[in-house]
């Protein structure tokens, strides 16, 4: 009989081990898909959107992600010569940056505050996240006015952006809700694969995500032109002087003798 009772604390365990009870925060797994999951770039191209929509825990945030892959680039660093004359001043290089990052938050106090910097440094997201990811060779008195002054070309070129609150959601039953981003491609995005994440947040923890594939192609005069440029440069070439000619018959016809501006 003694024998017998010895196994009870043994089969407690190893009932415990395999059946844990559900949290009252535990959450449905987040799911998501975006629309479209390409993007055909043409000669008007203008820049589309991009709808990212899912489902996440009734209690939680959503942030989203497009980002492409990490580049090396060369900049101009421009200022005044001899304090007077502005004009290139060396070249500047910059590493692990990726080509394009727009990050979109459902919390529209996430960029606030510096606490709320840090919270989204600590995750791995955000500007300032960036910045101590990027490799800049530069004097480490110049690093950070330089990595500064990056992301504002990024920024104003529309490949870079952060969009607190502007992240929607509508519920649907008691434990889950739907969300849904409308994440702005801008017009200079460079034709590749990029990733589309999205992370389910509590508390201010990610405690799921989602990963899809967007991809951007060229179409029409754009793939033309490429694909001389890369298969047939002396047609390419061929082409180029072509329009320049022609360019610059057509302005001399509207602007100079041809339309009775007199001589050259």
């Amino acid at each position: 009989m003694i024998r017998n009772k010895t196994w009870i604390p043994l089969f407690i365990f190893v009932v415990s081990f395999f059946w844990h009870p559900q949290l009252a925060n535990s959450t449905v797994s987040v799911t998501a898909k975006n629309e479209p999951n390409l993007i055909a770039i043409g000669a008007m191209f203008n820049g589309t959107q991009l709808t990212v929509s899912g489902n996440v825990g009734l209690e939680n945030n959503v942030l989203v992600l497009v980002s492409g892959k990490q580049e090396a680039l060369t900049l101009k660093k421009k200022g005044k010569a001899l304090g007077l004359l502005w004009m290139n001043l060396g070249d500047v290089h910059v590493k692990n940056a990726p080509s394009v990052y727009l990050l979109y938050s459902s919390k529209a106090n996430m960029a606030s505050s510096e606490q709320d910097h840090n919270a989204l440094e600590k995750l791995g997201f955000g500007f300032e996240y960036l910045k101590k990811e990027m490799e800049i060779e530069a004097p480490p008195a110049e690093r950070d006015t330089m990595a500064n002054e990056f992301l504002k070309l990024k920024q104003k070129q529309g490949l870079y952006a952060f969009h607190p609150g502007e992240i929607s959601f509508e519920q649907k039953n008691e434990t889950e809700k739907s969300f849904t981003a409308a994440v702005w491609i801008p017009p200079r995005i460079p034709f590749g694969e990029y990733q589309i994440n999205v992370m389910e947040m509590n508390n201010g923890h990610i405690i799921d995500t989602a990963q899809h594939e967007l991809k951007v192609k060229e179409e029409g005069i754009p793939l033309m032109l490429s694909s001389l440029a890369f298969n047939h440069s002396l047609l390419y070439g061929f082409f180029a002087v072509l329009i320049a000619v022609v360019a610059g018959l057509a302005m001399d016809f509207l602007f100079g003798t041809g339309k009775g501006g007199g001589a050259h």
